[in-house]
């Protein structure tokens, strides 16, 4: 029942013509995740005042018998993309929501530049990719319904999404996607050509904070490296390393914008912090989005002319005193602390600086 539910939140499916798969390459590229969210306009708010970024102004929405009603947003996460998701109404997504809680991520989401070669690719490996329902694809990830009104004018567009099975991702739900930019109606077409945006090398902000990577827990670190390298083609897969203990991998994600996005995959092991999340979420765990700022001090007062009572927290919720404001990672050289969850709704944002 989780895994279902986990794939059916996703309603960014964007329209592509049947065309030759053989006339582009595959090309599959990190675009935006998603993130569960019991108001959106509040999470939006916390990201714009505390963080400072930027909300895109389109409010786009979804409904149908197997999905519920949604309404979505994207915040440009600077280095990411992040899709606010509310269910509206009663159903799988509400479901979901009290599963997982406000501020959970939720899935990872690649966009293909051809879904079908992609598709034929993973067929011919013997992958049994999945629909939105969490049941075996069927006609090639086409998806109607909670997407498109069956009652507008003209023909249906051809739409397709296909997740990967869950074996191989570790847990985490991972989706592709097509998008085509000559279709007025596509969701992503419509937000990058609102900011003049390319889909590819989307500019970084340098005065805003940056995100750098996501980090997902599994528990079988190998199987979730291959499945990267082989199956979304990423190139920079990096080798298993040791990190405090446990074991570490950190893969570029070639993202859509112009500068890196990692995912830092740990197979937890040792008896810690880390472990006692990963035996209450499970492997899939999208533990945390990691921002990077040029100074902690300085984003620390910026929050306190906010609000003078935010004290920053370890891993654990635990806040820092003032003889340790944060916490030090030695390996991967980065000063960082936690925005508590209780006021960035939900969601774990690990806040570093180079050392």
């Amino acid at each position: 029942m989780y895994k279902k539910l986990i794939i059916l939140m996703s309603f960014i499916i964007v329209s592509c013509e049947a065309t030759n798969i053989d006339e582009k390459p595959r090309d599959e590229k990190l675009d935006h995740i998603a993130v569960w969210s019991e108001n959106w306009k509040k999470s939006a708010k916390f990201l714009e005042d505390y963080i400072g970024w930027d909300l895109h102004p389109i409010i786009f929405g979804a409904a149908g018998e197997s999905v519920g009603d949604m309404e979505l947003v994207f915040v440009d996460g600077n280095g990411l993309w992040i899709e606010l998701v509310e269910p509206t109404s009663e159903g799988p997504g509400k479901d979901l929501l009290e599963l997982l809680g406000d501020g959970a991520v939720v899935e990872l989401d690649f966009q293909s530049e051809n879904y079908q070669a992609s598709l034929d690719a993973a067929i011919n490996n013997n992958l049994q990719m999945l629909g939105m329902d969490g049941l075996p694809l069927k006609d090639r990830g086409r998806i109607i319904d909670g997407i498109i009104d069956p009652n507008s004018d003209g023909p249906l567009p051809d739409e397709y999404i296909a997740y990967f099975p869950y074996e191989l991702t570790g847990g985490t739900a991972v989706e592709i996607y097509e998008r085509n930019d000559g279709d007025v109606e596509s969701i992503l077409a419509q937000r990058d050509r609102m900011w003049q945006r390319e889909k590819l090398n989307q500019p970084i902000k340098q005065n805003q904070p940056k995100t750098r990577y996501l980090t997902v827990l599994v528990e079988d670190i190998e199987t979730v490296r291959n499945f990267y390298k082989n199956h979304i083609l990423l190139s920079d897969v990096g080798s298993v390393t040791d990190w405090n203990g446990h074991k570490l991998s950190i893969i570029d994600g070639e993202g859509v914008y112009e500068e890196k996005i990692f995912i830092r995959l740990i197979q937890p092991v040792a008896s810690d912090e880390i472990m006692n999340i990963f035996k209450q979420k499970g492997s899939g765990h999208v533990l945390e989005i990691g921002i990077e700022v040029n100074s902690l001090n300085e984003f620390k007062q910026r929050i306190n002319l906010i609000d003078e009572n935010v004290k920053m927290v370890d891993l654990s919720g635990e806040a820092h005193n003032l003889d340790n404001p944060w916490s030090v990672d030695s390996v991967l050289n980065e000063n960082y602390f936690y925005i508590p969850q209780d006021i960035s709704y939900g969601m774990s944002l690990k806040i570093f600086e180079k050392r």
